[in-house]
C-alpha cells in the first residue's frame, strides 16, 4: 500500500471499525484473533454517536 502511497494504518483502521460494526464483538475477536475486550472497545469506537469521540478528543486538550 504505500508503494502506492496509501495510509496502512488508516486502512486497517477503517476495515476494523466496519467489521466491528457489522458483527458481533465476539465474532470479530474470533475472527481477527484479538482478545474480547479489545473488540469490544472497537465495537464501542464504532458506534453511530460521536459523543464518545468528541469526549475524548476534549479529555486530551
Amino acid at each position: 500500500m504505500r508503494q502506492h502511497g496509501l495510509p496502512g494504518l488508516s486502512a486497517r483502521n477503517t476495515a476494523m471499525l466496519e467489521a466491528v460494526a457489522a458483527l458481533p464483538p465476539i465474532v470479530a475477536s474470533d475472527l481477527f484473533g484479538m482478545h474480547p475486550d479489545t473488540a469490544h472497545r472497537w465495537a464501542r469506537f464504532a458506534q453511530d454517536t460521536w459523543a464518545d469521540y468528541l469526549a475524548a478528543c476534549e479529555a486530551t486538550e
